[in-house]
């Protein structure tokens, strides 16, 4: 009897564990030029847009499956120019280059983290947090994201994210022109939109 009920633990233990420890699997998404990061914000006159078109040969190595509970990446961060966002006229896009300091610290950092769960790679919008770490103008923080991902009829994966901030996030002022008569808001808009391709080597 008491045989029985040791075999009879050892099953449900088994199947416990085979339940729980999924396959595990390794996506490699190679960023395409076709990527980009927008900033807006507003003044006490208009509103602005400053973007930035991808420009470096980043990978991101996503980890599923095993005992992790989210996915992980093990390869996650994508680089900016910092000198490359253009906000459509000259003057504003010097302005807002100084103010991220372009020249002291030319690169910005996005370094995804984890996902709150695997995403849905369907053509459907799938949505869902992720966690990712910002380092801009010297500053480094973490950050959750409101995140979506889709994938194109080209097979290409559209990896999208926004979220509000303030200068003073990065240690940052806003800037004025004029002795001060146009006002830039402290709030910002940061949305990305990452173009994503299967390593087919991978």
């Amino acid at each position: 009897m008491r045989a029985a009920f040791g075999i009879l633990i050892l099953f449900l233990t088994s199947a416990f564990v085979a339940e729980n420890d999924s396959p595990i699997l390794i996506h490699r998404f190679i960023v395409q030029p076709t990527s980009k990061v927008i900033i807006s914000g507003k003044t006490n006159v208009n509103s602005f847009q400053c973007s930035s078109l991808y420009s470096g040969n980043d990978t991101l190595v996503l980890r599923e499956g095993g005992k992790e509970i989210k996915p992980i990446f093990q390869q996650g961060v994508v680089n900016l120019e910092a000198a490359a966002f253009d906000c459509g006229m000259q003057m504003m896009t010097s302005d807002f280059c100084k103010t991220i300091k372009a020249k002291e610290y030319p690169r910005i950092s996005i370094n995804f983290l984890t996902f709150e769960r695997g995403p849905l790679y369907t053509k459907a919008s799938d949505r869902f947090k992720g966690k990712l770490k910002i380092s801009l103008a010297g500053i480094t923080k973490t950050f959750d994201v409101d995140c979506t991902i889709v994938v194109k009829g080209d097979g290409l994966f559209h990896l999208k994210g926004d979220r509000k901030f303030v200068f003073s996030d990065f240690s940052l002022e806003a800037p004025t022109r004029m002795m001060g008569l146009v006002r830039v808001s402290e709030n910002l808009d940061v949305s990305f939109n990452l173009v994503l391709k299967l390593d087919p080597n991978s």
